[in-house]
């Protein structure tokens, strides 16, 4: 079954992209860590997605596994040895990097206080992934994103064009997140229609007035590849976006 996929993957990326991704590219933003949280399951999925994320073109993977705490309880030295394992076992021509992607909520003060935050050095900034409810916005989020400014982080908002609340009010709320210097990430399925015609409509609103600082695959599970991603990066490719250029020399060495 794996191999079907794969073999999938390869064909619509040859199909729709007419070859892979304009150049080396990198993904912000996947649950490839398998059994950490409600990304992929095993290491043969982690295996047949690697495989396919290379039949794209990438290169590398900025691995982002949940922690939200009474959810999911991941300890930052748990994650990066599971992050060398897989390596290991992966070889080295998919090169994985950790970060994570924090709940905000009354917690997310804690682990700032520890200062033991799973982030990302990209030139200069340390770039901390962050996700907000779904289904209304979190008392303290402000007040979140000013304390990670204060500690030296640097936000990124987890696929911003999902938060139906957000989209509602969009430009007083993407006014605020300009205001709190909070970096806006979006996912590349949204682009056709991953999550419904009102992400959509935010993502390639976003993506036509270059908004979006960072793109991510989202992946959860390898069957995405072909449905959503590959299609997906090929509406960035017409209109000329490359993929995450500020990751390709700062996190690949």
């Amino acid at each position: 079954m794996m191999q079907e996929l794969r073999e999938r993957v390869l064909a619509v990326s040859k199909r729709v992209l007419g070859h892979s991704v304009l150049g080396p590219a990198w993904d912000f933003h996947c649950h490839l860590l398998p059994g950490v949280d409600d990304g992929l399951r095993s290491l043969q999925e982690a295996r047949a997605a690697i495989e396919g994320m290379q039949a794209l073109g990438y290169r590398g993977a900025v691995l982002t596994p949940h922690i939200y705490p009474g959810v999911y309880d991941n300890l930052p030295g748990q994650l990066q040895e599971a992050v060398h394992d897989l390596q290991q076992r992966v070889g080295d021509d998919f090169t994985l990097r950790l970060a994570a992607e924090y709940f905000v909520d009354e917690s997310l003060f804690e682990a700032i206080e520890r200062d033991d935050l799973l982030h990302l050095p990209v030139l200069g900034h340390k770039l901390v992934l962050v996700e907000y409810p779904m289904l209304q916005p979190s008392s303290c989020a402000d007040d979140v994103m000013l304390t990670l400014k204060q500690a030296g982080y640097q936000p990124v908002l987890a696929h911003v064009e999902r938060y139906r609340y957000l989209r509602w009010d969009r430009d007083s709320q993407l006014a605020r997140l300009q205001q709190l210097d909070v970096w806006l990430q979006c996912d590349i399925g949204s682009l056709v229609g991953q999550y419904g015609r009102g992400p959509q409509q935010l993502a390639r609103w976003l993506m036509e007035r270059d908004l979006v600082a960072l793109w991510g695959t989202d992946l959860h599970r390898v069957e995405q590849l072909q449905r959503y991603v590959a299609p997906g990066l090929a509406v960035l490719q017409r209109n000329r976006f490359r993929i995450n250029p500020m990751l390709i020399d700062s996190v690949a060495g």
